[in-house]
C-alpha cells in the first residue's frame, strides 16, 4: 500500500500549540517573548496570536540543552 507523501504540514501555530510543543503555559511564553528569549507572535484577525511552524522549529533548534529563564526546555 502507498503512503500519501503529499500531507500539508501545519504553517501556523497557535498559542495552545505551544503550550503543548514546549510543556510551558501561555504566561512563561508571553514572558520570553517580552524578554527577547522567544519569537514574537503575529496577529491574526487584529486578536489572535499566532507562530510560523519553521520559526519556531528553528527557534526549539537554537535552543535545545540551552537554558531559558532559569527553565529547561
Amino acid at each position: 500500500m502507498m503512503q500519501n507523501t503529499n500531507k500539508i504540514q501545519q504553517q501556523i501555530l497557535f498559542i495552545t500549540d505551544l503550550e503543548k510543543m514546549l510543556g510551558r503555559n501561555r504566561l512563561t511564553l508571553r514572558r520570553w517573548w517580552t524578554d527577547g528569549k522567544f519569537p514574537e507572535p503575529i496577529k491574526l484577525n487584529g486578536t489572535t496570536l499566532a507562530w510560523h511552524t519553521e520559526t519556531i522549529n528553528h527557534w526549539i533548534q537554537k535552543n535545545i540543552n540551552r537554558k531559558i529563564g532559569g527553565d529547561f526546555l
